[in-house]
């Protein structure tokens, strides 16, 4: 038995090649998260426990929540945080890690951020029209290979700390606005609002803006070039998707990942009106075979 082991969320790659490059360099084994969501309860065997996923809104994706939120026996165990982010940082990311694995009887030893490129959506802004939109944000060849050489530099410091076991390093980022920003309560009310408007859900939920991410997936469509290969169900972490009619369906339980729409051989899944002239992103080092194979069993 591996005496590490990673657990990865990855949608576009951009985790998944940290995950994996940490993976080999610490003889660890790697382990979607999403193939332990049917558990109730995950026992931890391994002395290093590494999570590696990206960033959502300055905070942890709902599936990764809920997995640290399952874990059992990890007082003496070595547990670790990646997070990876495209923009300005990790925000509270790593603070709301460690306080979630402290529920749990555990320690959170350290939390890393590491920039990957950008492969998320921006708003939109028409001044003709008050409606907003969104948008990928793509960036450039030269930005996303700084990116990647930034990371080969820190991916040695991060394996070294693990290595030697030292603690007490958290990053964050805009500590201060965004502290604020969840005592007044401003994510569950005007960032709901907002989010559900970009992806055209106008039912009524009381479920937080965390929560509420599960139906961002009614934003997304095929469009005419759709050719019926099924990538993208076969591609999607939770199962949200099946093919039915020959294109495909959305069952709003969605991490909001956007590996269907980015990992679409012909671009035909978009996101809102604004995307089809748009050019995906995944990583390069990163094949959909990696992420399908790794996703199997999953889907219910």
């Amino acid at each position: 038995m591996k005496l590490t082991a990673i657990y990865y969320f990855s949608g576009t790659g951009n985790s998944y090649a940290v995950a994996r490059d940490i993976s080999e360099k610490l003889d660890g084994e790697m382990i979607p998260i999403a193939k332990l969501e049917a558990s109730d309860d995950i026992r931890v065997s391994e002395n290093i426990l590494g999570l590696v996923f990206p960033d959502y809104h300055s905070s942890l994706p709902n599936i990764v929540r809920r997995f640290v939120n399952k874990l059992e026996n990890i007082q003496e165990t070595y547990v670790f945080g990646v997070c990876t982010n495209g923009g300005t940082g990790p925000g509270l990311t790593m603070m709301n890690l460690k306080e979630a694995i402290e529920n749990r009887q555990g320690e959170l030893a350290a939390g890393f951020a590491v920039r990957m490129p950008y492969n998320y959506i921006i708003p939109s802004l028409n001044f003709g029209n008050p409606i907003i939109r969104v948008k990928l944000n793509t960036e450039s060849q030269e930005k996303q290979q700084t990116k990647f050489s930034e990371w080969n530099k820190r991916f040695e410091e991060i394996v070294k700390f693990v290595e030697q076991r030292e603690t007490g390093f958290f990053e964050a980022s805009g500590e201060l606005i965004l502290n604020v920003i969840d005592r007044l309560g401003l994510r569950d009310t005007l960032g709901r609002y907002i989010w559900m408007s970009f992806a055209g859900y106008n039912g009524e939920t009381l479920n937080s803006f965390n929560e509420n991410w599960r139906f961002m997936d009614y934003g997304f469509f095929a469009d005419e070039a759709c050719i019926t290969c099924g990538t993208c169900e076969k591609i999607c972490s939770v199962g949200n998707i099946e093919m039915k009619n020959e294109k495909p369906s959305w069952n709003h339980k969605c991490e909001h990942c956007f590996a269907c729409l980015q990992w679409c051989p012909k671009s035909a899944i978009q996101f809102g009106d604004k995307m089809k002239k748009q050019l995906r992103y995944h990583h390069p080092k990163v094949e959909s075979t990696d992420l399908i194979l790794n996703n199997e069993n999953v889907r219910t």
